[in-house]
């Protein structure tokens, strides 16, 4: 099996190499952002990355070095490594939950080739470090045994590399905290619900933004409600929910409507080719709420059904984006699920999950 995952890992980079010959690297609209950024730091004006960047400003000093090197394009190198890494830490982490090496296999190459997660790796946007160091966290912080240091500085790099990585490190927390904080199993989704509504009521969210929740995008950039925020004067995303919620039948509409939109891989502005390239990932999705179901007792699955509920719903409150990059972060609990639904690992692993769901995680 490990000769295996070296070999897709061969392929992995020279299908990246061929992609970035064809279509070079994405480094313009949002990129220009973080790039600009660390430009405006390396002059010594560090007021965009405590201000407006302040969520970003682990990505921002992630480029810094290739900024200064006035090589960016390296950052891409880098980012195409760190996937790398994320992969194998996914093939472990599924091991340790199955028992199965060919499982973890399964997962790495799903990881490697799935496209919609990949394509990200060639842009300088947060997406692709963020999820990198999302599994590497997820991977570290589920380990058997004391929380390891790396973990710990994982976790500080993940606060500041998105906004959501709260929803990442917050729910671990929860889920690893032993004697005397232990959080009861049967009280861990209060505790999880509390931290979605610590993110709603955070302040300083900026304006166009939550205009952007009162104008009932499901997707940004197409408004149902043109005009609705210049009636509102809210600075949270719970703010901008009570007003939607004057109309509660709509508002709980639009929270549906917004979070399927988050899985419906497909666009109607995409190009033909480009939707059919999309839709057998959809089997992706069925295979996955198979391997859900199969190992939903195993505590490590426990955490990462928070997670991934946590998200959909923070979208569900807020809006998608146009082309589906706030699935990213996503993509590696979809892979593991998939590939738990497709490993046949017989009746042994179900009773397994029996005896580890009553075992700690930790210490």
């Amino acid at each position: 099996m490990s000769r295996i995952r070296w070999y897709a890992a061969a392929l992995f980079i020279a299908a990246l190499t061929a992609l970035w010959a064809s279509r070079g690297i994405h480094d313009d609209k949002e990129a220009l952002k973080y790039i600009g950024c660390a430009q405006d730091l390396l002059h010594g004006d560090a007021r965009d990355l405590l201000g407006s960047y302040k969520g970003y400003a682990g990505y921002v000093l992630f480029l810094l070095p290739f900024i200064a090197l006035g090589t960016p394009w390296f950052a891409v190198v880098a980012q195409a490594i760190l996937a790398l890494f994320a992969a194998f830490a996914l093939a472990r982490l599924v091991e340790r939950v199955s028992g199965s090496e060919r499982c973890g296999t399964i997962t790495l190459v799903i990881a490697l080739f799935c496209y919609p997660f990949q394509e990200w790796v060639l842009a300088l946007y947060t997406e692709s470090f963020f999820a990198s160091i999302a599994v590497l966290f997820v991977e570290r912080v589920t380990k058997p045994g004391p929380v390891p240091w790396q973990a710990v500085a994982l976790a500080v790099v993940l606060l500041f590399a998105r906004p959501i990585g709260v929803l990442f490190v917050l729910p671990a927390l929860i889920w690893r905290m032993r004697w005397p904080f232990e959080v009861p199993s049967a009280w861990r989704p209060v505790a999880y619900a509390a931290v979605l509504v610590l993110v709603l009521l955070a302040p300083g969210v900026a304006r166009h933004q939550l205009g952007v929740i009162v104008e009932g995008h499901v997707i940004c950039g197409f408004p149902e409600r043109s005009g609705a925020s210049d009636r509102f004067h809210g600075t949270t995303i719970l703010e901008a929910q009570i007003a939607l919620f004057r109309e509660p039948g709509y508002a709980a509409g639009l929270f549906i409507r917004r979070s399927l939109s988050l899985f419906t891989l497909t666009r109607p502005y995409f190009s033909k080719g480009h939707n059919l390239l999309l839709m057998p990932l959809y089997g992706l999705f069925v295979l996955a709420l198979w391997g859900w179901w199969r190992w939903r007792a195993h505590p490590v699955i426990d955490l990462l059904m928070a997670i991934f509920l946590l998200n959909t719903a923070l979208i569900g409150f807020s809006y998608d984006e146009w082309n589906g990059r706030f699935l990213v972060p996503l993509w590696p609990i979809i892979f593991i699920w998939a590939a738990l639904g497709s490993d046949r690992v017989g009746w042994h692993s179900q009773r397994l999950i029996g005896r580890r769901s009553k075992e700690p995680a930790g210490p």
